[in-house]
């Protein structure tokens, strides 16, 4: 269950959850999948498997939720095709143009007749809640999915304010300068892989993937006024990723350092396994979190 991406926000010092309504509160917004007439379906479900009806893992402060949306495949193709074929046969028979709105009530209604017989697709999705520290991490890159959960957790509890973690237009410099220097704060380190992008919504790109840093090339591109908007770094010996302008954390690979203590924890059970993994899991990434809260500045650490 390790995430592969970090979609971060912030909770308010003075947020509150009483983990103990939490799983009734879960309970009534449980996962029930597509009816015949539904487009799409959203709810919780046990992170510990399909077996388990419990909906919530809350240990040492920490609460880690699952979340499962499915919808209906209805291909915008199939619906074009039949509408095609029932206008051209209308204008045959009735020997007139259909019109714009007409072809619309034919569109809602072939959807309407399609969409029980269209395939589903689920989907599920991660997320845990710092209490102590003040965050909220979404296993996703995807600002859709992430506004998905949380949109689901808010409805859940009643009240969930938070907001996207953020270093104003700091973080471009830094990595920038960073690049420049060929150097990361401790216990940081550069890797080999950086994307710098020109001012402007339509500014060039240059991607540099298992490249060295410090050459000529990616010089070039900051001294012609490039920024850095990804970089790759490696934390502590412990994880490597890719950290974002916008201050996502993208492509997590746990390293050996922490697989190895997993692999001496001797679980005995998937529950077991999925603790021993959520516990080490969090503990890392919130010291990996605060770290990187102390080298963008003091404003962030505060939640």
């Amino acid at each position: 269950m390790w995430f592969k991406n970090l979609y971060l926000y912030r909770l308010p010092a003075e947020f509150t959850l009483n983990v103990e309504d939490l799983p009734d509160q879960l309970a009534g917004q449980a996962f029930q999948g597509c009816g015949s007439d539904q487009h799409e379906s959203t709810g919780w479900v046990s992170p510990f498997g399909r077996e388990s009806e419990q909906l919530a893992l809350v240990t040492q402060g920490y609460v880690l939720v699952r979340m499962a949306h499915q919808e209906r495949i209805l291909p915008s193709s199939v619906i074009k095709e039949e509408l095609e074929e029932r206008v051209q046969a209308l204008e045959e028979k009735d020997n007139r143009k259909v019109g714009t709105r007409e072809k619309k009530t034919l569109r809602e209604q072939i959807e309407f007749e399609l969409l029980p017989r269209a395939f589903t697709r689920t989907r599920q999705l991660d997320a845990w809640i710092d209490l102590a520290n003040g965050w909220m991490v979404v296993n996703t890159s995807s600002p859709n999915q992430a506004e998905r959960l949380t949109s689901l957790l808010r409805n859940t509890i009643g009240s969930l304010p938070v907001t996207l973690w953020s270093a104003g237009n700091k973080l471009p410099v830094l990595m920038t300068q960073w690049i420049k220097d060929n150097q990361a704060p401790a216990p940081f380190l550069l890797g080999d892989e950086c994307e710098l992008r020109a001012p402007g919504e339509a500014g060039a790109v240059a991607v540099f993937k298992k490249h060295e840093l410090n050459t000529e090339e990616v010089m070039s591109n900051l001294n012609a006024g490039k920024v850095a908007a990804k970089l790759m770094l490696t934390w502590a010996d412990k994880m490597s990723f890719i950290l974002t302008d916008t201050l996502q954390i993208k492509r997590v690979k746990f390293l050996d350092l922490l697989t190895e203590r997993l692999d001496d924890s001797n679980a005995e059970t998937y529950a077991e396994q999925l603790d021993i993994e959520f516990a080490l899991m969090t503990g890392e990434v919130s010291l990996l979190l605060q770290d990187l809260a102390q080298c963008l500045g003091s404003e962030t650490l505060a939640p």
